[in-house]
């Protein structure tokens, strides 16, 4: 289905073009850098929705917006479920691997400057995605960018990118398998190519003179643009996390006491990491035996790893460890106990037989307890855009 980006457009190959979004994708006016090349930077996928504010021109923090108007004040948020928001995260930050650009669905502090792009329902829109203007050379970072809300992570990935950059000063570009294509091209997963494309005004591929040359030609003589290159340069390359999860067990509390028969008990943590969210590899030991493996991947920073199904009698020293997708382990331990009802509980009050059953994809150890249930979904899903 065609789906056009800003005022340029994005589209299937096989379909035809929506109408050009009303909207100025001029050069923002030059002034001071306000960072070094090289300096690393935040994107922030917002699902949530936002009102919008005027008058503040486009800062992300107060979500700021001049195309407020097109929107009546106000985008709604994703409607798509938890996997397609880990899905659509997952495949915005594999293309900005080579980069360092971390991606985020948690909104940054105020003091950090970041892009945003709102990932939601814009509306009855002729567009997929847009963005104010371009910024050459990503001279003012804090910007605020729409994707319509695509349920596929593919599409949806590349609306999200192709907004941004924007933001940061890229323009449109003659090359299939450039994000920066005005065609989303069915079965291509589109990247940020190291190629000298020439740059395009419109859906007809007609070649325009640029107007971010002073980046441009740093790569390419004028006219084309090398999106992997300009990338580089305004971001430097993305160093590798080495930084651990922390974690924290939230539920059940540190030497607590409770009663048998106890019903399910959430395992819950709080994790703070310097990549979130993610998908952690998850074990669960008890004294020294592994006990649970399996995967938790959650958008929210506070999430249950697994639930103990009427866990016996006895005193529980567990520990959790969370691997994150650098292979960064963090732990956290947690020690409570399961007592025996009052004498002269009524029957119906009486120790049940522990239940156990095994999440989807879930890995149990041969040695899983049976009060030990697994309670993991990992986070996938997609969307569309504006």
């Amino acid at each position: 289905m065609p789906a056009p980006i800003g005022a340029f457009f994005l589209w299937a190959a096989s379909g035809p073009a929506f109408p050009t979004a009303p909207v100025d994708l001029a050069p923002r006016p030059r002034d001071a850098r306000s960072r070094p090349p090289g300096t690393a930077t935040r994107l922030y996928v917002n699902f949530d929705g936002a009102v919008l504010q005027t008058g503040c021109g486009n800062d992300p923090v107060g979500n700021c917006s001049t195309l407020a108007g097109l929107f009546d004040g106000f985008v709604g948020p994703f409607e798509g479920n938890e996997i397609q928001k880990m899905s659509i995260v997952q495949a915005v930050r594999k293309r900005l691997a080579p980069y360092a650009v971390d991606v985020t669905t948690h909104r940054p502090d105020a003091a950090v400057e970041y892009s945003m792009v709102l990932y939601g329902d814009l509306g009855e829109q002729s567009f997929a995605g847009i963005a104010p203007y371009i910024d050459c050379e990503d001279l003012h970072p804090r910007d605020t960018s729409f994707s319509q809300g695509f349920d596929t992570s593919n599409t949806g990935a590349t609306i999200v990118l192709q907004e941004a950059a924007h933001t940061w000063g890229l323009e449109h570009v003659d090359g299939e398998g450039d994000i920066m294509h005005p065609f989303v091209v069915a079965g291509n997963t589109q990247v940020f190519e190291d190629t000298c494309h020439p740059i395009v005004s419109n859906t007809a591929l007609d070649p325009a003179p640029g107007v971010c040359n002073v980046m441009h030609t740093r790569f390419c003589e004028a006219g084309h643009q090398n999106s992997h290159q300009e990338l580089l340069y305004l971001f430097g390359p993305r160093t590798p996390d080495t930084t651990p999860p922390e974690i924290a067990v939230v539920e059940p509390a540190d030497g607590s006491t409770l009663v048998a028969p106890t019903g399910d008990v959430p395992l819950i943590v709080t994790v703070h990491d310097d990549t979130e969210p993610q998908i952690y590899a998850v074990e669960i030991h008890r004294d020294d035996t592994l006990v649970l493996e399996s995967d938790a991947g959650y958008l929210d920073r506070t999430f249950p790893v697994a639930t103990l199904s009427d866990p016996p009698p006895g005193i529980y020293d567990l520990r959790i460890v969370l691997t994150d997708e650098a292979g960064n382990a963090g732990e956290a331990t947690v020690t409570f106990e399961v007592v025996e009802a009052p004498s002269g509980a009524d029957d119906a009050d009486a120790l049940p037989d522990a239940a156990f059953s095994e999440a989807d994809g879930c890995r149990v150890s041969p040695r899983t307890p049976p009060w030990l249930l697994a309670l993991l979904p990992p986070l996938f899903v997609r969307r569309k855009r504006r």
